[in-house]
């Protein structure tokens, strides 16, 4: 991802002051989430400032471009933030999530299974096999550690049921009596 340094300026009463990046980094919390805002979250997504993004990897007003520079960033932090948002993760396709899981990043591998019901544009079964099937207990337990969403299908679960980890088969298996 390519980024910029941001140039700001405050006005006030019609006088300009220029800002530095530690004013903008804690400016950029106060300017409202709203689709009016959607613009300047557009324009602050290219900042130079890792803290930036990461906070504009949690507003719901970005545009689709926006979601994507932020899935490409470099900071795991970014992206683990728009993989968490789900007004964002409706956005995210198929192919942009297959390329973070082959990316084998466990945090963001975890994130994607706790949120898995979020990403809509995508082929869920395939997604929650190829989680259910990762060699990281960490994200196969993220499958099935919360009350499980539908997607996690009842042939998947009885795998899991059976997984050499205690915890994954023991969350699997209580998922399995509930669902019956």
């Amino acid at each position: 991802m390519q980024t910029q340094t941001i140039k700001a300026e405050l006005l006030i009463n019609g006088k300009k002051v220029v800002i530095g990046h530690q004013f903008l980094e804690d400016i950029v919390r106060d300017i409202p989430d709203i689709k009016e805002n959607e613009e300047i979250f557009n324009d602050l997504v290219l900042s130079d400032n890792p803290d930036v993004r990461e906070y504009l990897s949690r507003v719901d007003n970005i545009g689709k471009k926006s979601i994507h520079l932020l899935l490409n960033d470099t900071n795991q932090e970014v992206v683990d933030g728009v993989l968490s948002n789900s007004d964002l993760a409706k956005y995210i396709s198929e192919e942009a999530l297959i390329k973070i899981i082959n990316s084998d990043n466990t945090k963001l591998l975890m994130t994607i299974a706790s949120n898995i019901e979020d990403y809509v544009k995508c082929d869920l079964c395939k997604i929650v096999h190829i989680l259910a099937n990762h060699k990281s207990v960490s994200v196969r337990y993220n499958l099935v550690r919360w009350r499980t969403n539908d997607i996690v299908s009842i042939k998947i679960l009885k795998q899991l049921s059976k997984d050499k980890d205690i915890d994954v088969a023991k969350d699997a298996a209580k998922e399995l009596k509930r669902r019956s």
